[in-house]
């Protein structure tokens, strides 16, 4: 994963459900809803049901922290402020 991509993941993680739902939406977008292999990967794409599968678990995890109150959500004004701030 690019050091970008890593940049995102705290970014991401205190997003709320309804911010990280819209974000995968806006990316699944991207590609026309599957993830695109790398380069380098001589592995298919996953189908849309194989990708919901891989990350219900995470999904479900990152719902119950938030649920929890192990983690909170920030404002999408204030995600896109960070990021502007971080990527230009």
């Amino acid at each position: 994963m690019s050091e970008a991509a890593e940049k995102l993941k705290p970014l991401l993680d205190a997003l709320s459900a309804a911010e990280r739902t819209e974000v995968a939406a806006y990316l699944r977008s991207l590609t026309g809803g599957h993830a695109e292999p790398d380069a380098d990967d001589d592995e298919e794409p996953l189908t849309q049901d194989e990708w919901e599968a891989a990350w219900l678990p995470e999904i479900e995890r990152r719902i119950a922290d938030f649920e929890s109150g192990k983690t909170q959500g920030v404002p999408a004004d204030e995600f896109m402020r960070r990021m502007k701030e971080k990527y230009g």
